[in-house]
């Protein structure tokens, strides 16, 4: 129900709902709800469908629940960093052409 709640107001304010474990216990206390750490989440996870309804991802530092507002990807728009071997290969090239 906490998730759902905190799910519904990051839509409202269009932002992402990225929480760590302590914001996720403190919300979950003013609810009345048990502690919950990764372990926890983990096993609830495996069998719980609704959870997978509203968490996109989670890990060690907390979890982030599905909003309307996409995470964005990273290295989006940024251009592919040469690599040692192509820097190699076009000294070779400039060398041999001048």
């Amino acid at each position: 129900m906490t998730l759902r709640a905190l799910q519904s107001a990051a839509n409202n304010d269009r932002s992402q709902a990225q929480l760590t474990w302590d914001a996720i216990n403190q919300t979950g206390h003013e609810f009345g709800g048990p502690n919950i750490d990764y372990d926890r989440f983990a096993a609830r996870w495996e069998t719980d469908p609704v959870l997978k309804q509203l968490v996109s991802r989670f890990d060690g530092h907390g979890l982030v629940i599905k909003t309307d507002v996409h995470e964005p990807k990273p290295g989006v728009g940024e251009p592919p960093k040469p690599s040692l071997v192509s820097k190699m290969a076009k000294r070779a090239t400039d060398k041999a052409i001048g």
